[in-house]
């Protein structure tokens, strides 16, 4: 429908009756059964959404469009009270758009009749309120575009036959045109953000309440912001066009503006401005986008695989001093950018590992990025995995030999904590030895002359604090084994894997030969590794053993303990090994 912002056009409103749902009371001496079929034929001029044209004169209905409407009786009563009619079809001449309704049966009489469009957010009698949002998304968008009947139209019941009301629409809101001119985006690419900011006090967004009962009242304001944003997945360039709604009102002052492309944003814009937003007029803009602001991009993270064994759903990233750089939800692409703005230094990352920590539902845990040499104003790209629960390769481990002890010394079954020997604080054993960088071995040995007499050892990791307190999950635990010897070839090792809750250094055992092999101290047992083959070595760990352990806790410790068996009464010693590496948990719920 064609309304003039410049001069009075009546609008023919024809009204032919439609359903009806209870809007009166039954016992009302006004109640009537319901009539079938409602209709407000609203003339209109094109096919699409409400808008306004160009030239600032056009209204144009799309299907779907809801009016509210509002009937009073003659004795002040209202039987329509902002009852919502929506648009459903066109006349066969495409001159009328018609807005039905489900309504209660009117009493016969004369009534006087409001309209306004779109719903409001909220209706208090005759008062409505509307929300104009802080951040729009760029294209012409028919629920800001708020309208009132200019004055009221009186006529009859709404009936079975077609009735006329003769009003104005009139456009209530500002509209602010911008247009990106050829050859004017000094950003350089497409940007997905323009944010605007008007002086303060501006309230150019917000909410407005109206009275349709007195549309010449002058609204009455609330919740308001004096920035806006329009934010669009598509993007906008040179020659785009971006509608931005506005609350009428004067504004006086420095506008300021910026836009933002995928990871970065540009300079600020700002320029004077004073204008009063007349409601129903368009402000049109050529709007030239600023140059990029100077920047350096930190790093970009890349998250290759997660080894974790259940997704993560935040990640934080740390310096080497433990300061926060960023906190980013997980996204499908497993790319995380810490971005720095403007002049900055970043030779005081040089050399240095940034902790990237991954939150999953059960457990945190973290990897470690090397950041390397940094120049400024340049992007750095770094891969990492999200870690396992629990891993450990014994890369940091150094050369010692702390297992080949002989006869039977009292002392020589006692724990020791192995951070001497490179490894994380929690790592404890008894009767160790480690190989630089590639492999651990723990040991057992038999002496027999008199007696026999038996020196078992162990280790036990750290415990699994990866895993949230007040957590139980099951976990799944592997490692790669091989077993070797020296001395008496009639004595094989035979070692035991399970976990244990005991904190601190647990001792070995130590005393007479027994045949109870399966006898083990200290551990939640799990099972024993079938050693068939005595060939192993720092360089040959061949051998693949999983298994899980359920309910596990942030308290647990993975543990092996490992003994001498051998057969007949012979007289002999010797020392049997377990090497062990690559121990990997993962959880397994």
């Amino acid at each position: 429908m064609k309304i003039s912002l410049s001069k009075l056009l009546l609008m023919a409103v024809a009204v032919v009756a439609v359903a009806c749902s209870s809007e009166v009371d039954s016992d009302s001496p006004n109640f009537k059964e319901p009539i079938e079929k409602v209709s407000i034929a609203v003339p209109t001029v094109a096919d699409s959404r409400t808008t306004i044209d160009p030239d600032g004169m056009t209204t144009r209905w799309a299907t779907g469009d809801k009016l509210a409407v509002w009937a009073k009786n003659s004795a002040g009563d209202y039987v329509l009270s902002g009852t919502q009619f929506m648009m459903h079809h066109y006349s066969e001449e495409f001159d009328y758009a018609f807005f039905d309704a489900n309504i209660a049966a009117m009493a016969e009489g004369e009534y006087t009749y409001y309209l306004s469009y779109p719903m409001p957010k909220s209706v208090n009698g005759t008062e409505v309120t509307y929300s104009v949002a802080q951040t729009q998304s760029g294209v012409y968008d028919g629920k800001y575009d708020i309208m009132l009947a200019e004055v009221p139209a009186v006529a009859e019941a709404l009936s079975s036959t077609a009735t006329t009301l003769n009003t104005v629409m009139r456009h209530q809101m500002h509209a602010v045109k911008i247009t990106i001119p050829e050859g004017r985006n000094l950003y350089d690419g497409r940007f997905y953000r323009l944010e605007i900011t008007f002086p303060e006090g501006s309230g150019v967004v917000g909410d407005i309440t109206f009275d349709v009962a007195n549309p010449e009242a002058k609204p009455t304001y609330s919740n308001l912001s004096n920035v806006v944003a329009v934010e669009s997945a598509e993007g906008f360039d040179a020659g785009s066009e971006i509608w931005v709604f506005v609350l009428p009102g004067s504004v006086d002052g420095d506008v300021s503006y910026r836009v933002r492309g995928e990871r970065r944003h540009s300079n600020v814009a700002t320029y004077s401005l004073s204008k009063e937003f007349v409601k129903g007029h368009i402000t049109p803009i050529n709007m030239a986008i600023p140059t990029i602001y100077p920047y350096y991009s930190a790093a970009i993270i890349t998250v290759e695989q997660n080894n974790l064994g259940e997704e993560y759903n935040t990640v934080r990233v740390y310096d080497a001093n433990g300061g926060l750089l960023g906190e980013y939800p997980r996204n499908d692409k497993g790319v995380y950018i810490v971005d720095y703005e403007g002049e900055f230094d970043c030779d005081q990352y040089d050399n240095t590992s940034w902790r990237v920590e991954f939150d999953s539902e059960h457990a945190i845990v973290s990897s470690y990025v090397a950041m390397g040499d940094m120049t400024d104003y340049t992007s750095h790209n770094y891969t990492t995995d999200v870690p396992y629960l629990f891993f450990e390769d014994f890369s940091t481990i150094t050369d010692y030999s702390r297992d080949v002890v002989t006869g039977a010394q009292g002392t020589a079954h006692d724990a020791y904590d192995l951070t001497a020997y490179g490894l994380r604080s929690g790592w404890t054993g008894a009767r160790t030895g480690g190989y630089a960088g590639k492999a651990m071995r723990f040991g057992s040995r038999v002496d027999r002359v008199w007696g026999y007499t038996h020196t078992y050892g162990r280790i036990d990791s750290p415990a699994m604090t990866g895993l949230k307190d007040g957590v139980a999950v099951n976990v799944s635990v592997s490692f790669n084994y091989s077993a070797g010897r020296d001395g008496d070839d009639k004595y094989t090792p035979r070692v035991a894997y399970g976990s244990t809750t005991t904190a601190g250094l647990i001792n070995g055992t130590s005393g007479s030969f027994s045949s109870d092999a399966d006898s083990w101290t200290d551990i939640d047992y799990l099972g024993v590794l079938a050693i068939t083959t005595i060939d192993g070595s720092a360089d040959n760990i061949p051998y693949f053993q999983s298994y899980t352990i359920t309910d596990c806790t942030n308290a647990r410790r993975l543990s092996w303990q490992i003994r001498g068996t051998g057969e007949g009464d012979f007289i002999g010693n010797g020392n049997q090994y377990m090497f062990i590496d690559n121990i990997k948990v993962q959880i397994a719920n």
